[in-house]
């Protein structure tokens, strides 16, 4: 039992598979060497905590479909406040709204809301968005139903016939380390946040000209009725490059000829744009000219049509039509503008290398955002494990996109640590079409979509979707009893008249009955791979007590000989280092076992102080942002690198250690 549980936690650590699956296949090897019986394999899959989660999927689901939440958090950001100021109302609103809902879908709730309002005020969402992501994680230790791992931890007393937590017994302690962590963390984010980062809106707002060009197809163009792929492969362009087309409904017949100069077709780019310059400025031009376009005339020279400006409001006149997607089979005409996810510089040189006499196309720059119409919006995702795209290359990413949900890929920032494109125009951010893309996609990836408007896309794919400039539709009365009906099942779970079992189950029916959760949706709103995740960690649980490994590592940690208040603390510390480097689920089902023989070994009366510090620990990981998927869902729209979770994570779990090493044992003590 011990090889595997290494093995498992070096496989997780080293992040080499997902967790749910590293954790089910840990388990069916110790049931088939019979370590554990099938029922004991089985015992985790047949839990209430488990369906307890499950159903609280769908009442969340409920709850962000009636925007009774949105509504509200909206009104409580208000309009006039200072970064601080707004910081405190964050967190602390997020810190008490993680006790009540799961803290996955309540953080890709607030994202696109923190962001639209700190962009309307001039903010960096990078002030805001940890924070936050931090008060949720914290919150969570607020009650039974906060996280996973606190059903998790009452499931298995439960099922160990010992003693459960009540359903507010985790903010006895959680909620006063939590105030005081809290309130620290918003003092000091400043001295640790990076202060001018946010997502790809951000990005496709400030660069934008780096992230997108046009190619037009003159009318005298050779390519002029052949297929618009042929032609991009032929100008050696990323056919995945290409993002949709603008077709003029007249185009125009005829095109002033640009002057051209000759440059020796080896000199490199930058001397051909040079030279360009220099001839027009020796001609009395103006020192604005670029080159618009490269082909080679039967001489051998380069060609540079030049152009005396360039006009960002070419795609946005009247009486054009759009191509998008774009079929493989689309023809060119004369006057198709090819929006390519590349910036200038890059489709330039392309054409430095083409070697095609009579090329007929003409280059010209443009703004990434006016890449949608009334047809079309930008939206951003950042990448889940279930995404079928993960593990594909990057350089196929405009392709695969486009495959698989008929969106078009404007610009990946990759993860931080998996490999940041080098010589991408945007710092860490590349374009789909960038020919030295190199890499995989991978869980936490964030990209920049144009899909057409209104288009859903899978939600099990992504771990946020965010729309740019969606406009909230007006809310009736009818929409808050979802709301409502959640409070009030709460109020009967927390005096313990009803089961939080049953009250999920029955908030999953009527929020179905009543519209708030499409009956053809509720399956696809549960994470699987969570539920997986946690029955199997019930199962290794079950292996390490049947085993005698827990009661062998209780042994051990007794014969430290430690006093009681630094017991606690060692333990809740061993805790948060383990949930730092595998899983928040993995490490209580690790954890559990060995608190349970502690306390039998130790004689205490009860073993909610050790078991309490295991749960609390298990939940409070803040350094790697591997390790919890809402660290996950704001690296991206925040900018964040790993570093920032580091520098900021480790202060902030050295807080938590203190708080709860000199809390637990007052409220818990060892007796």
């Amino acid at each position: 039992t011990l090889a595997v549980i290494f093995i498992f936690l070096v496989v997780l650590a080293l992040d080499l598979a997902p967790p749910d699956l590293v954790m089910l296949t840990s388990l069916t090897f110790l049931w088939v060497i019979k370590i554990i019986p099938t029922d004991a394999f089985l015992k985790g899959f047949c839990s209430s905590g488990l369906a307890t989660v499950g159903a609280l999927f769908v009442v969340v689901k409920g709850m962000d479909a009636s925007g009774s939440v949105d509504r509200a958090f909206r009104f409580i950001l208000g309009r006039q406040t200072s970064v601080r100021m707004a910081r405190a109302r964050i967190c602390l609103v997020m810190f008490l709204l993680s006790g009540l809902f799961n803290n996955t879908p309540l953080v890709a709730l607030i994202i696109p809301i923190i962001r639209e309002w700190a962009r309307s005020r001039e903010f960096a969402p990078s002030l805001f968005l940890m924070p936050a992501d931090f008060a949720t994680v914290m919150g969570g230790l607020l009650t039974m139903i906060g996280t996973s791992t606190n059903l998790q931890v009452n499931d298995f007393l439960s099922q160990r016939k010992q003693e459960t937590f009540g359903f507010l017994e985790p903010g006895y302690v959680g909620l006063p380390v939590g105030i005081v962590v809290l309130t620290i963390m918003v003092l000091i984010s400043d001295w640790f946040l990076p202060k001018n980062k946010g997502g790809l809106f951000r990005e496709l707002r400030e660069k934008g000209d780096d992230l997108v060009t046009a190619l037009e197809v003159t009318p005298d163009s050779r390519f002029v009725g052949k297929r618009v792929l042929d032609l991009l492969v032929a100008c050696q362009v990323p056919t995945s490059s290409l993002l949709k087309i603008r077709r003029p409904l007249h185009p125009a017949t005829h095109q002033a000829q640009p002057e051209r100069i000759g440059v020796a077709p080896d000199a490199d780019l930058n001397q051909r744009k040079g030279a360009g310059e220099g001839a027009v400025a020796a001609a009395g031009g103006h020192a604005a000219l670029e080159v618009d376009e490269v082909g080679l005339d039967s001489r051998g020279l380069v060609l540079a049509s030049l152009e005396a400006e360039v006009h960002p409001g070419l795609l946005q006149e009247e009486g054009i039509t759009e191509v998008f997607p774009v079929p493989p089979e689309e023809v060119a005409q004369a006057g198709d503008i090819l929006l390519l996810s590349m910036s200038r510089d890059e489709v330039v040189e392309a054409l430095g290398r083409w070697n095609t006499v009579g090329g007929g196309v003409r280059v010209s720059a443009v703004h990434a955002s006016d890449l949608v119409c009334s047809g079309s919006e930008f939206v951003e995702v950042v990448l889940g494990p279930n995404c079928p795209i993960v593990g594909q290359p990057i350089s196929r990413g405009g392709q695969l996109f486009e495959s698989v949900y008929r969106t078009c890929l404007v610009a990946v920032r990759p993860r931080p640590g998996k490999g940041s494109q080098p010589g991408s125009q945007s710092e860490d951010v590349s374009t789909s079409g960038h020919p030295r893309a190199s890499g995989t996609f991978a869980p936490g990836d964030t990209a920049m979509l144009v899909a057409p408007l209104g288009a859903e896309l899978p939600k099990s794919d992504f771990l946020m979707i965010t729309r740019v400039g969606r406009v909230q539709p007006p809310r009736k009365l009818y929409d808050f009893f979802p709301l409502v009906l959640f409070v009030a099942g709460l109020c009967l779970a927390a005096t313990e008249i009803v089961d939080m079992l049953l009250v999920a189950f029955v908030l999953l029916l009527v929020f179905i009955a009543g519209g708030w959760v499409k009956a053809s949706d509720y399956a696809k709103v549960i994470d699987w791979r969570l539920l997986v995740l946690i029955g199997a960690s019930t199962g290794m649980s079950e292996a390490m007590v049947r085993s005698g490994l827990s009661k062998e590592l209780a042994e051990i940690l007794k014969s430290v000989n430690l006093p009681d208040r630094w017991m606690l603390g060692f333990l809740f510390t061993v805790m948060v280092i383990v949930t730092e480097v595998v899983t928040n689920n993995a490490a209580v089902a690790l954890g559990l076992p060995i608190a349970l023989d502690l306390a039998k070994s130790m004689n205490l009366k009860s073993h909610k102080p050790l078991t309490m510090a295991v749960m609390l620990g298990a939940s409070v990981g803040f350094a790697m942002p591997m390790g919890y998927a809402t660290h996950l869902m704001v690296m991206g729209p925040g900018g964040y690198t790993v570093k920032d979770f580091l520098k900021f994570g480790i202060v902030i779990d050295i807080f938590w250690i203190i708080g709860i090493t000199a809390i637990l044992p007052a409220i818990y003590p060892l007796e």
